[in-house]
């Protein structure tokens, strides 16, 4: 593992280390195991992979301690969510370190992804990067194989169906490189479209939450899609974050804000399990305590009840509509995918990832000579805001 730690690191992670008894002791995490009587994990079949998995998983791509895996586990946790990018690789050697020393490698379900370029998929060495990419991501893992691989961030039905990396994928299952492989992408309907008639994918990873409540094209298109055997997990599932502390919304706690949020992706039966990106004990608490049941509080019920967190959550569809506004025809849901990691997540590797993947004249670099922004979304995005705190932010 990387041990090049930032001045953040230094002064933080020592502390959060050898005070851990003395923060959980602030919880009820140091508890026993649940109680049993409260009721048995819900689990349901991620498609035709036939794995069983507790509703609620893990996306480690903003955690950076490693005991909030471990304490994911002990809790029930069974599926554990990474990728290539995620913290420039370090991610991936978090888990692959505290999965082996746990031991627990054969308990747990692992997934990680490898992403292309949309353009470079006629490239004659895609798919030989693909796999060189992949074999690495092993490396970093300290396993010989995944449980599920996906293709990563694909944003249209031409790169999903592109040959390189399907042809990889197979080659990579075909070796044991990985049990299942699988398609991530934002742009879901259209990808989702293309990807059920190929017979190619076992898993989808896909976004989904309450901004989308109205979306019935995106809910029939999940649907179908898992109804065709593809195993679908979701993501994106807290619209974002938690509600900010400038919130016009009635005094709910951020508990009850977001506990409403994932039962209300995970009451959808046709999501087999979701991945909200915890990062502290406490949203792991958080989320973890929707698992055994899915029923309302009446608290829950008003947050959602609400339309005014619709608004606030800005939270972008990536319909794409808002690109016929803009005469440089620039990537507007990168940017504001790229914002939301930046802002929200505060994971600026992250942003920055997606930004260069950006092709040239399609990203921020074609909107820093634009004085005034002429896209508008069709829903509740400020994207003019959002891109002038890029140009700030100055992450490419």
């Amino acid at each position: 593992m990387n041990k090049e730690w930032n001045r953040r690191d230094f002064i933080v992670k020592p502390i959060l280390w050898a005070g851990a008894a003395r923060v959980l002791a602030g919880t009820n995490l140091l508890a026993e195991s649940p109680d049993p009587t409260k009721g048995a994990l819900l689990e349901r079949t991620l498609g035709r992979t036939g794995l069983t998995l507790p509703i609620v998983s893990m996306g480690v791509m903003n955690a950076d301690v490693p005991g909030i895996l471990r304490r994911s586990y002990e809790l029930g946790i069974r599926h554990f969510d990474t990728a290539a990018v995620y913290q420039n690789g370090r991610n991936e050697e978090m888990v692959g370190s505290v999965i082996k020393e746990m031991g627990i490698r054969d308990k747990v379900v692992i997934s990680t992804k490898q992403g292309t370029r949309a353009s470079a998929q006629r490239s004659p060495d895609a798919k030989k990067r693909f796999i060189d990419g992949v074999e690495a991501s092993l490396s970093r893992l300290q396993m010989d194989h995944v449980d599920i691989l996906y293709h990563h961030g694909v944003d249209s039905a031409d790169h999903a169906k592109a040959e390189a990396p399907i042809e990889a994928l197979q080659t990579l299952k075909k070796e044991g490189k990985t049990r299942f492989i699988g398609i991530s992408t934002h742009d879901t309907v259209e990808v989702l479209k293309a990807v059920v008639p190929l017979g190619v994918f076992d898993v989808a990873l896909v976004t989904l939450n309450y901004t989308m409540a109205h979306d019935a094209e995106k809910l029939a298109t999940i649907e179908k899609a898992a109804k065709s055997g593809i195993g679908i997990v979701a993501m994106k599932t807290q619209a974002g974050g938690t509600v900010r502390p400038d919130s016009k919304l009635p005094k709910e706690s951020p508990v009850e804000s977001q506990t409403a949020l994932l039962k209300w992706v995970l009451n959808h039966d046709f999501i087999a399990t979701a991945i909200p990106g915890f990062s502290t004990y406490e949203h792991l608490e958080q989320d973890f305590s929707v698992v055994r049941n899915l029923a309302y509080t009446e608290a829950e019920k008003n947050f959602l009840a609400n339309k005014a967190f619709l608004a606030q959550a800005e939270f972008c569809q990536q319909c794409g509509q808002c690109r016929e506004d803009c005469p440089k025809r620039v990537d507007i849901p990168a940017l504001m995918r790229s914002h939301m990691y930046a802002v929200q997540y505060r994971n600026v590797s992250m942003a920055q990832h997606l930004l260069a993947r950006t092709d040239a004249g399609r990203g921020l670099d074609a909107c820093r000579s634009c004085n005034s922004c002429q896209a508008q979304c069709r829903n509740t995005v400020q994207i003019a805001r959002k891109i002038a705190q890029l140009k700030e932010l100055q992450l490419a």
